[in-house]
């Protein structure tokens, strides 16, 4: 009997982090309510009763699962509620493994949870944690070379080395996988870097046209309702079908933002959707996106890793916003928000208001509205089409896994 899994996303993240390590985990023997991730807030939230919050959820599902241990795993900041939810040599007591990805080392151990329980991965290619990670005597450690921050958390090889750490050291094998036309996709709908649920929100599912990016039917294919926790779904979609995710909700604060997606290859329950949170940095930042009625805004997102000039190459109607000034290697952008800056010009600069900002950046690139071509972009060869609508009616979200 294989033991519950935690994980514990990092700053500005989500349950989301792990999506792909769940499935891998799914494909090759877990059970899918063995698999648990903690949401919490990375932005303004108050550090004593997040600790609170996580003890209270592993509590749960220790309760939950019937089982006397979990395994925790913590990304970035998560690995700094990772290891401080061992300190506690009671809350330790429930912790068999712990695992530590891309997060500050640590110089000593807790006599009652030896590091030899610990796996410490990290990689000199993570510009984020940089010199304050690495090897940590008596754990297990790995260094992934040149993965970026991001993939030291979503990279199949981390999988490899954490169910093999997890199991005794048994390599992982995956599953004969059926043959399916449809799967299930469900997820939450939170507030960005918060996680806080979306309130009063609703889950608005289309077919698009994959050649134009525009909507098959004025009518949705499905309508879910968030519940108070966040959660929606679960939708069954077509494999090989392009699909539009358009979050709305009555909170006069929220702007309605339409996600796009690649078509879903298997079943997923942490499809996260995000709106803008109020009253914190990364509110006041994205208060500036445009609400025009003559231009589009779109947000390129990069779920598994960063965009990083040289390695990754990422256009929008056939314009960089992927390079050596827009996104060097140290940034580590994995979110770029593509609007005109008010000139109703293309620079292909970087947008001041988004500088400073972790994780994120900006391009300046006037995207007209034209009913008649939507707007292409590329990743690494990878593409996807978004329709040519108004900022004033909704932004528009691109992901690549």
């Amino acid at each position: 009997m294989k033991r519950p899994i935690v994980f514990i996303h990092g700053f500005l993240a989500s349950g989301d982090t792990y999506a792909g390590q769940i499935q891998r985990f799914i494909n090759t023997g877990y059970c899918a309510d063995q698999l648990f991730v903690f949401d919490w807030n990375s932005v303004s939230g108050n550090g004593k009763k997040t600790d609170s919050l996580l003890s209270a959820f592993i509590n749960n599902v220790l309760s939950h699962t019937g089982a006397k241990k979990i395994d925790l795993v913590g990304h970035s900041a998560g690995g700094g509620l990772g290891r401080g939810y061992l300190i506690d040599s009671i809350s330790a007591d429930k912790v068999a493994h712990y695992i530590h990805l891309g997060s500050r080392k640590w110089f000593y151990e807790f006599n009652w949870f030896k590091n030899n329980r610990c796996l410490n991965i990290y990689s000199a290619g993570d510009k984020v944690i940089g010199t304050i990670g690495g090897n940590v005597e008596g754990a297990v450690n790995l260094d992934l070379k040149d993965k970026d921050h991001y993939e030291v958390a979503t990279s199949e090889e981390t999988f490899e080395a954490m169910y093999k750490f997890l199991n005794e050291g048994n390599l992982p094998v995956k599953g004969k996988s059926k043959k399916v036309t449809s799967v299930q996709i469900s997820g939450k709908a939170v507030l960005l870097g918060d996680n806080e649920p979306v309130l009063n929100g609703l889950v608005n599912i289309y077919r698009l046209n994959a050649k134009t990016g525009t909507r098959l039917s004025l009518k949705p294919d499905a309508i879910f309702t968030i519940n108070e926790k966040g959660h929606w779904g679960a939708f069954t979609a077509t494999k090989k079908t392009y699909y539009e995710f358009e979050l709305t909700t009555d909170e006069k604060s929220q702007r309605t933002i339409s996600y796009f997606f690649e078509p879903f290859t298997q079943s997923n329950r942490y499809v996260y959707l995000r709106g803008f949170p109020q009253g914190n940095m990364i509110g006041m930042m994205l208060g500036s996106l445009p609400a025009k009625d003559d231009q589009s805004a779109i947000v390129v997102y990069s779920a598994n890793k960063a965009m990083i000039a040289g390695r990754d190459s990422v256009t929008v109607n056939g314009i960089p916003v992927s390079s050596v000034t827009l996104t060097p290697a140290n940034k580590t952008i994995i979110s770029s928000f593509i609007f005109d800056d008010g000139d109703g010009k293309t620079t292909g600069k970087g947008l001041k208001q988004f500088s400073a900002a972790p994780f994120i950046g900006g391009v300046d690139i006037s995207l007209p509205v034209n009913k008649k071509s939507g707007n292409t972009i590329y990743f690494n060869g990878r593409k996807l089409v978004l329709p040519s609508v108004p900022s004033k009616g909704r932004i528009l979200l691109a992901v690549f896994n």
